[in-house]
């Protein structure tokens, strides 16, 4: 063997001797790693079960009645569950987009019928009296969208509408926009206006 072969040997030799010397003779660092076995579908955890809410569903519907639904669901969800709309409903008065909670009473007016105090009152799909006038020239989506038959399409369409043309000179004007119909302005007649 030449030498510097036996000195090459002998410094891996050291290194390997090192290596072993602190592996076993210095403290242990760091926080030792467990490991996790999967455990069988029988025994895992169960999903937590979505939290869910009652409402009562009336009026223009197929199947009127009482209804448990998620509780992100929304009016149309209510309707869609009470069988549909019939024929002689008029969604047009009904926020379709807008959340139920617990306890609500989804009522679906005829079309031509008249919504009483007392029934506006008891219904939140029916867009609750607005205590201060909204001006549909300035009002942005939030606020149109506070309207009775006013959704998420419809304010935009009104907002649309007024950078196109410019601002409403007449309530009638709202029959411009699209998706607003006569019985939708009769509805939000006494919850706009035009001025400041």
């Amino acid at each position: 063997m030449k030498a510097w072969q036996n000195v090459l040997i002998g410094f891996l030799g050291g290194l390997l001797i090192g290596g072993i010397i602190l592996l076993f003779f210095l403290p242990q660092r760091g926080e030792p790693i467990q490991l996790v076995t999967a455990t069988p579908k029988s025994a895992a955890l169960t999903t937590p079960t979505p939290s869910t809410v009652q409402v009562h569903v009336a009026g223009a519907v197929k199947n009127p009645g009482v209804y448990v639904l998620l509780e992100n669901a929304r009016n149309m969800d209510a309707i869609t569950a009470a069988g549909g709309a019939t024929s002689e409903a008029d969604l047009e008065r009904i926020n379709l987009s807008e959340f139920i909670r617990d306890g609500q009473r989804v009522y679906v007016p005829y079309k031509g019928e008249p919504i009483s105090t007392s029934e506006r009152s008891s219904t939140i799909s029916l867009s609750p009296t607005v205590p201060t006038l909204v001006n549909i020239n300035t009002a942005d989506a939030d606020a149109l969208m506070s309207l009775p038959g006013i959704g998420e399409v419809k304010a935009a369409a009104i907002i649309a509408y007024r950078e196109t043309y410019g601002p409403f000179t007449s309530i009638e004007a709202l029959l411009n926009v699209k998706g607003i119909g006569q019985s939708t302005l009769e509805g939000l007649r006494e919850h706009i206006t035009l001025g400041p």
